[in-house]
């Protein structure tokens, strides 16, 4: 889990700041004990300090638990990490500031360098002086200024003689002039030299006593230093993360030997399942070795917390201890020959194994007799099953490849060699044992026929047949690969005509639901247009029965008429009605005495029934009920009443009432609808309603912004049909709905 957080953060590209981290423990530890640390080791403590202190500020940032956890668990040590920041800037030297004396000494030391070059620098320039001088120049001799005087005109420049030249002709003369500052230049570098000692010694104090944290700070640093390169190499190998499995098998699949890159020939392998021992047979530098130590390595790698460079799905168990004899370990000193150095390694590996061990022998009984070899080898086997171990050995004996064949707990398996190319393919294959193939290399080389075939007949008639049965399987093995790749090839294609179907029922789709958006919204839009211009013609004939004189009335009414008159010709284009339906009906107008309160009439250019609300006026127009309509109208538009039309209205709205009644529901759901949308929907549900006979309906907007919410009541507020409404209370939904109650 560590490994897998360390990848992410690898894959994030986000560096852990562990820059400046070294090995600080012994210095550390000497300054626990009481001794005294130099600059450089104070300096790199210091640095490790400040490390811990980055570290742990950065994994407040990081949201992955183990190493956030581990990073924040980091121990500080603010004080300490000040005073060594201030005292000890450089792995070479202290600062001024670690104290106010070393200030003081070190400003002294200064001055007196620069007094004692300067007074040096005017007796060089001085002609009385430079002709004593061998060059004009001022040295050192054992941390004393000098000049380098002639030797014949020493008595000329007084002073304290250091060195001389390898020849004797120059002195080096440290002048009286400067004797006494040079001497108290000397003094001040002491005191400088015992006050460093000091200081060194005091912070190497304050090191040891915050030795403890700081010791549990550096391991706590190198274990996340540890787990972060473990997901570089991850990352680096391309690795997952293998399953634990706790049943104690082992599954590889597609793994790549570590050491060897991403050119490596990856292996798939089993172990546990079906059996708990393989081996592993075919020719030298086939790669068995390789397979061997791929198994090994993956163990330990997995133990250790490492990603595997595997594919997905590799599972690996939890092993107590991996044996592993690999390699010939022959020693002159010891009279160890290669069998007796595999034999002292197996009687320790069989002394200390249990069930739950990895044993890995390579060519296992090697180095002797074959027979007594394959023998012994078997017999190694067989105690390995019964104590449960989970083995790989590889060998070249025919013997082991029949025992593997027979026992149910061992199973073959062999390295592939193209005999055409006469190479390794390095593949290895799980079932198969494998062969040597030395006939076939040895007649490809040159080898004449005759002896080859003489060298065949002396092969014993029990591994002529271990050689023909293995040659068999091997051709089965090779047609059922290409049985296999042919049916792959099949299926890809299957799949890449699958992907390209479904990519046009995808795109027809989305063209389908493009159109019938589009319909939608145009239909919308030429609803609400009609329902504007219904509203327009409602509003001027309110207004002219309101406001306007009678005659004014008079017009407003026929062109109100007339407008009507235009839609309904519009509409019964549209909708291709009977000429029956829409001709005005050529029977004579009502006589004006015939005429009573209650009667009904038929309208022509309406094409409805009517019921008379009163006998005519005095300018002969009368008051008609058409539907929720009062409408005035002269008796000279009155006929008789249409009984046909009636009876086709009356079978028609019953037949719809009856429908209506069967199919509406007491409640409209409008979530997610826009205001345009539900305006149509609102108003075509209130009709059917109210031609249900519905009373009380509900309407859901949802809450959100109460744009919704308001556009329906400015719908319900105008509309015939409702006599009122309100919000409903929190049980039936709040001001999410809206109640409307219809008029009887």
């Amino acid at each position: 889990a560590e490994t897998a957080e360390a990848v992410q953060l690898v894959e994030r590209g986000l560096e852990v700041p562990l820059g400046g981290l070294s090995d600080i423990r012994p210095a550390v530890e000497r300054c626990r004990r009481g001794g005294t640390v130099g600059t450089e080791d104070l300096y790199r403590i210091r640095l490790a300090l400040e490390a811990g202190r980055r570290v742990k500020d950065f994994f407040t940032e990081v949201e992955l638990p183990l190493v956030k956890a581990l990073g924040e668990s980091l121990p500080l040590f603010p004080d300490l990490e000040s005073t060594l920041k201030r005292a000890v800037p450089t792995a070479d030297d202290l600062a001024d500031e670690a104290s106010p004396a070393l200030a003081r000494l070190r400003r002294e030391k200064k001055r007196l360098h620069n007094e004692i070059h300067t007074r040096l620098e005017d007796m060089v320039r001085s002609p009385a002086v430079l002709k004593y001088l061998q060059e004009p120049l001022i040295t050192m001799r054992g941390d004393r200024y000098v000049l380098p005087v002639k030797q014949e005109w020493r008595q000329h420049v007084p002073g304290v003689v250091h060195d001389q030249s390898a020849s004797g002709a120059t002195l080096f003369v440290e002048p009286l002039a400067v004797f006494q500052l040079g001497n108290r230049l000397r003094e001040v570098e002491a005191a400088e030299r015992h006050e460093v000692e000091r200081l060194l010694g005091e912070l190497s104090r304050l090191v040891g006593q915050a030795a403890a944290g700081i010791s549990d700070l550096i391991d706590r640093l190198a274990h996340l230093d540890f787990i972060i390169a473990k997901g570089r190499l991850a990352v680096q190998q391309k690795a997952v993360r293998p399953i634990l499995n706790r049943k104690g098998r082992l599954e590889i699949r597609t793994g790549r030997h570590p050491l060897l890159g991403p050119e490596a020939v990856p292996i798939s392998l089993p172990l546990g399942r079906s059996f708990r021992v393989l081996v592993v047979t075919g020719p030298n530098t086939g790669g068995k070795t390789v397979t061997l130590k791929t198994v090994g390595l993956f163990a330990l790698m997995h133990q250790a917390g490492l990603h595997l460079p595997a594919g997905q799905d590799t599972e690996l168990p939890v092993y107590d201890r991996v044996f592993c004899d690999v390699g010939d370990e022959q020693s002159i000193e010891q009279s160890l020959s290669t069998f007796s150095s595999h034999m002292k390694n197996i009687v320790d590996i069989l002394a200390h194994t249990s069930g739950r061990s990895l044993v890995l022998l390579d060519e296992l009984g090697a180095g002797t007799d074959p027979a007594e070899g394959a023998a012994l080898a078997k017999a190694i086997l067989e105690h390995l099953v019964e104590v449960g171990a989970a083995t790989v050995a590889t060998t070249h004996y025919s013997e082991l490849k029949l025992f593997a064949y027979s026992h149910p707990n061992v199973e073959n398996a062999s390295v592939e060699f193209d005999p055409v190319t006469l190479k390794p393919t390095y593949r290895l294959l799980i079932g198969l044992p494998g062969r040597s193939n030395a006939f076939e290399i040895a007649a490809r080389l040159g080898l004449p026929r005759p002896l080859v075939e003489r060298a065949r007949s002396l092969l014993s008639q029990t591994d002529v047949r271990a050689d023909d049965l293995i040659r068999s399987l091997e051709e089965k093995r090779l047609r059922l690969e290409e049985a296999i790749q042919s049916a792959q090839a099949d299926r890809s294609e299957a799949e890449r005509v699958k992907k390209e179907w479904l990519a046009k029922q995808e795109a027809f789709n989305a063209k389908k639901e493009e159109l019938l958006r589009r319909a939608k919204s145009e239909a919308v839009s030429t609803i609400n247009y009609a329902r504007r211009e219904a509203e327009r013609i409602i509003r001027e004939l309110r207004s002219a029965s309101s406001e306007l004189i009678e005659k004014d009335r008079t017009l407003a009414a026929e062109q109100a008429r007339r407008d009507l008159s235009r839609a309904q010709e519009r509409v019964y284009r549209n909708l291709n009605l009977d000429d029956e339906d829409k001709a005005p009906d050529a029977e004579p107008a009502v006589p004006a005495a015939e005429l009573k309160p209650g009667q009904t009439v038929f309208i022509p250019h309406l094409n409805l029934n009517g019921t008379l609300l009163g006998g005519p006026d005095a300018t002969g127009n009368v008051l008609v009920q058409v539907g929720m309509l009062k409408v005035e109208l002269k008796t000279s538009e009155l006929r008789p009443r249409h009984e046909a039309k009636a009876r086709r209205e009356k079978d028609a709205v019953g037949a719809l009432a009856a429908s209506k009644a069967q199919a509406i529901s007491p409640e409209l759901d409008l979530r997610g609808l826009t205001v345009d949308e539900a305006e149509y929907l609102v108003e075509k549900y209130l009709d059917d309603a109210r031609l249900a006979g519905l009373e009380r309906v509900r309407i859901i907007h949802g809450k959100g912004t109460g744009a919704l919410r308001q556009a329906i009541q400015a719908i319900l507020a105008r509309n015939p049909h409702v006599e009122k409404f309100a919000l409903a209370d929190y049980r039936e939904g709040g001001t999410g709905v809206t109640v409307a109650f219809l008029r009887k």
